[in-house]
Parts: C-alpha cells; structure tokens; sequence
C-alpha cells in the first residue's frame, strides 16, 4: 500500500487490484451514486473492473492522464473514498478532479473538503498544475458547495447534458480554480 499523501485524518494510497470489491460495492450503492446519476447504483461487479484497475496499476509511466486512487481513514485505516485525476494537460498544466467520500457515516464532517485540499496539493506537487478542473452535475448542492468553498469558479454549464438510467436529464457545471488562488484561499 502506497501512501502518496496525508493530512490530519486522511490518507491517499495508489489504486490496488483488491479495491474493486469495495468500489463495486460503493458503485452499486444507490443512496451514494444518487448524487451522480445512478439511484439503482451501477451495476458493476468486482470482475468487473479488476481489468481496468490491473491496466491503471501496471502503467508506471508518471505522466499518465488518468489515475485512481483510494482516500482511507487513518484511525479505522478502512477505504472511506475515491478520488480521480483526468484529462492531464502537461502543456496547459491542468487536470481535471474527482472526489467521492463514499462512506456515508462520514459524509458532512469535513473529511471532502479536507480529501480534496489533499489531492490538489499532491497534484500540484507531482505536475506544479497551474489550473484544477472538477465538474458536478447541478443538481449535486453538496458538491457545488464544496467546490465553490474551495474557491472554484463557474467557466460553462452544459444543459441536458446526459441523461441518466431513469431518464431525467441532468445539466453539467464545469469548474476551475487557478493555483494561486487555491494556495491563496487556504486557510
């Protein structure tokens, strides 16, 4: 087990291939995936997805433009949460950003924000980013909330941007926040 980050509650480790148990677990929670789209959940098994995750574990190459990994309790030392960088752009100096605390006891306690600082510092140490992405749908408040705390900024919303499972059409706000502004905004 990796550790590529730490804060005061939370770890970040590298994606392993035993994870896919507990992330298909957390996929195919309705009461989590709501937020996304996915109140049946997903549908996923851990068979799954140990073929995505063994492709994503064996790339070693260190600018890869998409990479998992797993936030974990440091008092339980239990997985809590997934967290997701994508669209690395070396020339731009951007990546775009996903965080889900996926242990619902611990939702609203601070550990998203706390997670999400984490990752974007340990972003910023490894690829000295000058912008961060993130997306949400709109209809995600808690999540908004979150991002605009942290100082992001609305840049484009898409309406009727996808369509869920269930059929209902959901608008897509994507977000920016510069480094400085982020390191600036720290308190």
């Amino acid at each position: 087990m990796k550790i590529v980050y730490e804060e005061e509650r939370i770890a970040i480790r590298e994606l392993e291939i035993t994870d896919s148990a507990i992330f298909a677990e957390w996929w195919n929670n309705g009461d989590l995936m709501k937020d996304v789209g996915f109140r049946k959940g997903m549908g996923v098994t851990p068979g799954s997805l140990e073929k995505d995750f063994a492709a994503e574990i064996e790339d070693d190459a260190p600018f890869r433009e998409k990479r998992r990994f797993v936030v974990v309790d440091k008092i339980s030392h239990r997985p809590i949460g997934e967290l997701v960088y994508g669209n690395l752009n070396m020339e731009r100096k951007s990546c775009g950003i996903g965080i889900k605390i996926c242990d619902i006891s611990l939702q609203g306690k601070g550990l998203g924000y706390e997670t999400l600082v984490a990752f974007m510092k340990y972003l910023y140490r490894e690829f000295q980013l000058d912008i961060f992405e993130i997306d949400t749908l709109k209809d995600n408040v808690r999540a908004y909330r979150l991002y605009k705390k942290l100082g992001f900024k609305e840049v484009r919303v898409m309406e009727n941007f996808w369509s869920d499972p269930d059929g209902v059409s959901h608008d897509l706000i994507f977000m920016e926040l510069g480094k400085d502004e982020f390191f600036n905004g720290l308190h």
